[in-house]
């Protein structure tokens, strides 16, 4: 009898202590590269880029792009993708009836470029589907938006398809 508080102690303490290293373990798991965002116009290179249907009343999309890496090893991790697209309000810098929305998770991988310029860096967001969206880094605050076939897309005095970093609030 002596002993069944020995082994309620001992199995106490065992599961405090995994507990709060599993804990301290999921923390570190990961951590944020950065938040993207930016407008692009609603267009036929950038509506199958997150899956919008071109029947689809969309002037506009405002994107809002989270990167995630594995911060043992600072590889590419996860992603989340959030697009609000539409018509815009007029006089406002929302959407008419707030705009349609799309999420996309997944994972992300980090590319080389290759002849000319092998020193470009890719970003290739994957999803459940196998469908790419790939972004040019500018630099470690400007992302751009590449085509379907890896091509950048051109923007004009109005628009672009720059996404900036941002400080997460």
């Amino acid at each position: 009898m002596k002993q069944l508080p020995f082994v309620f102690t001992a199995f106490l303490v065992f599961f405090i202590v995994t507990t709060s290293c599993s804990q301290k373990n999921s923390g570190r798991s990961s951590s944020l590269v950065g938040v993207f965002v930016g407008s692009t116009p609603c267009s036929q290179g950038t509506r199958p880029v997150p899956g919008i249907s071109m029947n689809t009343d969309c002037e506009l999309i405002k994107w809002n792009l989270t990167l995630f890496q594995d911060q043992t090893n600072n590889t590419a991790a996860t992603y989340k993708l959030h697009c609000t697209y539409g018509l815009p309000q007029q006089g406002t810098t929302g959407f008419l009836h707030g705009g349609k929305q799309v999420d996309l998770e997944g994972k992300w991988t980090i590319d080389k470029g290759t002849a000319p310029n092998s020193r470009t860096i890719i970003y290739r967001l994957h999803d459940q589907t196998n469908k790419t969206i790939s972004f040019l880094k500018l630099n470690d605050n400007l992302l751009h938006l590449l085509d379907n076939d890896g091509r950048l897309m051109i923007g004009s005095a109005a628009w672009s398809y720059t996404l900036n970093k941002i400080d997460p609030k």
